[in-house]
């Protein structure tokens, strides 16, 4: 069933993705040319708007094509040429995901508390997501304490909720969770704050 869905998505970006591209870049109608023209198809560039001519490989003479015609080929043969890099993409979009995922909850079992300093915030951007609606995504280096160990630097990114934002600050310190065996991932203790898996 998943496979269907991603190529069911898969399929609707490529249309997009070949409408879009159709519009911005006329050039590409040329894939319609051995269907609509026997000769050069192109875009007719002193005109406004998505106009295409053929010029005949005989004689060289010009004739203009509809644009609804040209369209009609060109976006199903685009998306076709569009699926498969598409869905590669989004396969290993989803690889990487499920990686990350395991990674992560590898780490939380094996995790022991610690704590952190925040040295400096390096990006922070509105988040949208179903359940975490009001949240930032949070860049920072964090001057990470374990509990047996030297204190050693760490860049993280969390998503922090909108009311608790005002706790991170350059030189607060935050609870934190670390692996000892992979302490480069470090991970927020408060349920506040939640770790950007796919960083």
């Amino acid at each position: 069933m998943a496979i269907v869905k991603r190529c069911i998505f898969s399929l609707v970006l490529a249309f997009m993705l070949g409408t879009l591209g159709l519009v911005l870049v006329p050039a590409l109608g040329r894939v319609a040319q051995p269907f609509l023209c026997a000769g050069v198809l192109e875009p007719e560039t002193r005109l406004r708007g998505l106009q295409f001519r053929c010029v005949a490989a005989a004689d060289g003479r010009i004739t203009p094509v509809p644009s609804e015609l040209v369209i009609i080929y060109a976006v199903p043969i685009l998306t076709l040429i569009l699926f498969v890099p598409v869905y590669r993409v989004l396969v290993s979009r989803d690889r990487h995901a499920q990686l990350a995922r395991g990674t992560m909850a590898e780490d939380l079992a094996a995790a022991v508390t610690a704590h952190a300093e925040i040295l400096r915030i390096l990006h922070q951007s509105a988040f949208g997501r179903p359940g975490l609606l009001r949240s930032a995504e949070l860049t920072m280096i964090l001057w990470v304490h374990p509990p047996n160990g030297r204190p050693y630097e760490a860049q993280v990114a969390w998503l922090v909720d909108d009311e608790s934002l005002s706790r991170m600050t350059v030189g607060s310190v935050v609870p934190v969770r670390i692996n000892p065996r992979r302490p480069e991932h470090v991970y927020p203790a408060q349920s506040w704050a939640h770790y950007a898996w796919w960083h």
